[in-house]
């Protein structure tokens, strides 16, 4: 493997990262979005921390359980 391989294979993964990081984070912008449609000023600062602070899987169950939580606090248990 040559120099110029090594640099197209550090510029693959690199877009690659960014993509996922981009997803993870597109993620997090609609699932507040949702949860302030459905639950309005109960999304709080706190509320939006622990979205960002939360793991893809969690944000995955989170955003499956908007539309059948019966609170904010249901959609947010773990």
């Amino acid at each position: 493997m040559d120099t110029q391989d090594i640099v197209e294979t550090w510029r693959r993964e690199a877009v690659q990262e960014g993509v996922r990081q981009g997803l993870e984070q597109g993620g997090r912008a609609l699932l507040l979005r949702m949860l302030r449609r459905r639950f309005g000023n109960q999304v709080d600062a706190d509320t939006e921390r622990r979205v960002e602070a939360a793991t893809v899987a969690q944000i995955e169950r989170w955003a499956e359980r908007v539309f059948s939580a019966v609170s904010l606090a249901d959609l947010l248990a773990d």
